[in-house]
């Protein structure tokens, strides 16, 4: 038998406060690989392509790859072959969200 339920969130209540280890970061970009992740929205492409010009005039990068998610932001994830190469090739990912 299939239970159907609602949650009901309380806006009124204290939040819970959790520690959360973050990462030490990057003090320097020059000769890391950054991914680029394109949410599909539109114009998304042209704000990075934008950001990835004005950051090249900055550092030297070893790479730069863009990858763009299959679904326009509809919440989807990655599939799981770019999960996997954010994982396993990239110093610094770039996420974000335009509208």
């Amino acid at each position: 038998m299939i239970s159907k339920y609602i949650e009901i969130l309380d806006p009124t209540d204290k939040a819970e406060k959790k520690d959360k280890q973050t990462s030490s970061g990057v003090v320097d970009l020059n000769g890391k690989v950054i991914g680029l992740v394109d949410n599909g929205k539109p114009y998304y492409d042209i704000f990075l392509a934008r950001l990835k010009e004005l950051l090249c005039h900055r550092f030297k990068f070893a790479g730069i790859i863009h990858i763009r998610k299959d679904e326009m932001d509809t919440g989807a994830p990655l599939n799981a072959a770019d999960r996997e190469k954010l994982v396993t090739n990239f110093n610094i990912v770039l996420n974000g969200i335009c509208d």
